[in-house]
Formats: C-alpha cells, sequence, structure tokens
C-alpha cells in the first residue's frame, strides 16, 4: 500500500540523493540539509538573493541573476553550518558582534563560533540564525543592501526561501 507518509519518505530520499536541500526528517526537523551541490536563499520581502557581492566583504541582497555570487554551500558542522561562497571560494558569512550591523564574507574558518549558523524552518521558509545564539538571524533590508544581524523577530526580512542552484 502506498500512502502519503512514504511518498514523503521517498521524495526527501531522493531529493537528498540529488543533492537538493530538504527539511529534515521529524526527529529534526527544521533544519536544513544539503548532500552536495549549491544553494541559494531568497527573501520575498526584498525580493532579493543572498549576494556575496562581488564589490567587497559585506554580503548584501542583489536582485537574482544566475552567478555564483548568489550560490553558497553549506558546509555541515555538526549541528551547526559554515556557508561558503561559491564565488569567493575559501570565505564564509560571518556574524558581527553587535544587532545592527552588517554580515561579512571572510575567510572560512570552522573554529570560529561567528561563522556558524543554524536553518530554522517557519512555515515553508527558514530563518538563519547563528549557531551559537539563536535569537540572532540574518536580515535582508533591501535589494542592494547589506544584509544585517538582527534580535529575531520572523518578520519577512528575515525568512529566506532555501532552494537548489
Amino acid at each position: 500500500m502506498f500512502n502519503i507518509k512514504k511518498a514523503a519518505v521517498a521524495t526527501v530520499a531522493v531529493l537528498a540523493v540529488t543533492g537538493a536541500v530538504t527539511a529534515a526528517a521529524p526527529a529534526s526537523a527544521g533544519k536544513v540539509r544539503q548532500a552536495g551541490g549549491n544553494v541559494r536563499f531568497f527573501n520575498e520581502a526584498t525580493n532579493g538573493s543572498l549576494d556575496a557581492n562581488s564589490g567587497g566583504n559585506v554580503a548584501i541582497t542583489w536582485e537574482p541573476n544566475g552567478t555564483g555570487f548568489q550560490d553558497w554551500i553549506i558546509r555541515p558542522l555538526g549541528p551547526v553550518f559554515l556557508i561558503e561562497s561559491v564565488a569567493k571560494r575559501g570565505q564564509c558569512l560571518q556574524s558581527p558582534p553587535n544587532p545592527g550591523d552588517v554580515i561579512r564574507v571572510l575567510p572560512c574558518n570552522p573554529n570560529n563560533p561567528t561563522q556558524t549558523w543554524r536553518f530554522d524552518r517557519v512555515g515553508d521558509q527558514f530563518v538563519i540564525a547563528e549557531g551559537v545564539d539563536e535569537n540572532f538571524v540574518i536580515e535582508a533590508t533591501r535589494t542592494t543592501q547589506p544584509v544585517l544581524k538582527q534580535f529575531r523577530d520572523d518578520n519577512p526580512n528575515q525568512l529566506w526561501d532555501v532552494t537548489p542552484s
């Protein structure tokens, strides 16, 4: 007998094998998993994609354009992840010390806790939260502008669609 639960398990398995981003099984619900391949983060409130910014080391949102600056590799580190730029290999998202400060793209260091992130599901989107303090997240302001560290309130500027690229 084929039921919805079996169909869901089969879909998750296929997506994991093909390298797509999937929500984890209920035991670890709300986490993004990535089994190879790259992802993109899109913020509907600003109509912009998370971008590594070809002109500097500050992460921004930019109109979706299909470039490697908007492709990211999710690197697992136990329960948290590094988010590495495809266009800027070896460069990862790093959270600043204070809310309201810009998120930077700096040399990856898996021992630096300010470069670790968690993905928390909110409906069919995700909040990108700091690995060390899930009360702080990446928030988009508007397209062409830097993304910021902000206190988490799950407003639309803090919600990201995560898709394979």
